[in-house]
């Protein structure tokens, strides 16, 4: 081979070294820039879900001492139960209405006869019993039923072999998921791992069960057994609005009567096209959407929540309500829910429980949650 040939080589190998140099140096600064790009959109969406969600920011704590029974909590709630909540809650750092919200819910505070569930959920909190016992358990698949046998379900050893959850509190020596202070530190174990240890009572609560109107319903109970901060209006004083409201109001609700018994409730829907297009709303959402048919707009669409539709209008005195105004309520936060006064103590509002629903203000829920909060968005 020639001189000339070999430097002719050596310089094609040079400039192609250079040229790969350049395309590695091209190749990491796009992956940073694609991964930058990334994390931005993680950032953006989560950012987004925050505010379509409208929950608050959670702030992890391990002391919830200060949490007192409100009014509401100290007459539904049995007070023998209470000292077993704070107990169990004091143990696994949570809120020890948490406990009590999901005992609500399961079981009517162990009133119901039957605390067996059709998919086989047992106990005074229904606990599947492969969550109880653990998923390692070689019967658990599916919804957790299992095929597991008495003696094992209350095994210590068992349960800890195959990483469950049931926690011997009496000090029987067993775990026993029919024993109500076992099953509530049990809930307390489960919900502390889940989450709700670190201040994500929203990541725990759906392992528990993964609806979220299960999510809002027990946050509901929180705010109301925990803060009192709903208080009960005299409704005998109330305008019971009568007749009919401004032209706009009435356009806004008779489309929204359309939809009672048709629309379930979506937690966070109705904020794009396609919810929209399929009637699938929350409470905010489904308020906005009502007025945006009388063609009154109330904000932007993608970001309306109760926290934005409380600032518009004027505020009304309770007693002077009219139909057509925005009525709030204390649910899992203050002003946590909205719908719209019909007139005669009704309202017609999207719920968690039922979906578009026209719901009397006087009943016990309500008129425990309703703190004289009304917005006038229509003269």
């Amino acid at each position: 081979m020639s001189t000339f040939q070999v430097k002719a080589l050596n310089t094609l190998y040079n400039y192609k070294k250079k040229k790969i140099k350049i395309y590695i140096g091209l190749g990491i600064s796009a992956a940073v820039l694609i991964i930058l790009g990334i994390v931005m959109a993680i950032i953006l969406v989560m950012g987004a879900f925050g505010v379509l969600t409208n929950q608050k920011e959670l702030v992890p704590t391990s002391d919830y001492s200060d949490i007192n029974i409100s009014e509401i909590g100290e007459n539904q709630i049995p007070a023998e139960y209470i000292p077993l909540y704070k107990k169990a809650a004091e143990k696994y750092k949570l809120p020890w209405t948490l406990l009590a919200s999901i005992h609500r819910i399961e079981t009517r505070f162990s009133s119901i006869k039957k605390m067996e569930s059709n998919v086989g959920a047992q106990g005074p909190v229904q606990f599947m019993p492969c969550t109880w016992v653990g998923w390692g358990h070689p019967s658990c698949s599916g919804l957790g039923k299992g095929n597991i046998s008495k003696s094992q379900m209350s095994d210590l050893k068992t349960i800890k072999k195959y990483g469950g959850y049931g926690v011997d509190a009496n000090g029987d020596g067993k775990a026993d998921i029919w024993n109500l202070e076992d099953s509530i530190y049990s809930a307390a174990n489960y919900l502390a791992a889940s989450g709700a240890a670190k201040g994500d009572f929203q990541k725990a609560i759906f392992a528990y069960n993964n609806a979220d109107w299960y999510v809002q319903e027990v946050i509901q109970y929180m705010d109301l057994y925990g803060s009192g901060k709903a208080e009960e209006v005299n409704f005998g004083n109330m305008n019971p609005g009568k007749g009919k409201g401004p032209e706009a109001a009435e356009k806004a609700i008779k489309a929204g009567l359309e939809l009672v018994g048709k629309s379930p409730y979506n937690w966070g829907g109705g904020r794009n096209q396609f919810d929209i297009n399929r009637r699938s709303f929350d409470c905010s959402s489904f308020v906005h959407w009502m007025y945006a048919q009388g063609g009154v707009n109330l904000g932007e669409v993608s970001s309306v929540v109760t926290d934005s539709l409380v600032k518009l209008g004027k505020k009304v005195d309770a007693k002077d309500m009219k139909r057509g105004d925005l009525v709030f309520f204390d649910t899992y936060k203050t002003n946590g829910h909205v719908g719209i006064y019909l007139g005669d103590g009704k309202f017609l509002n999207d719920n968690s429980s039922h979906g578009v629903k026209v719901d009397e203000m006087n009943n016990t829920y309500w008129r425990g949650h309703f703190s004289g909060v009304v917005r006038r968005v229509v003269n």
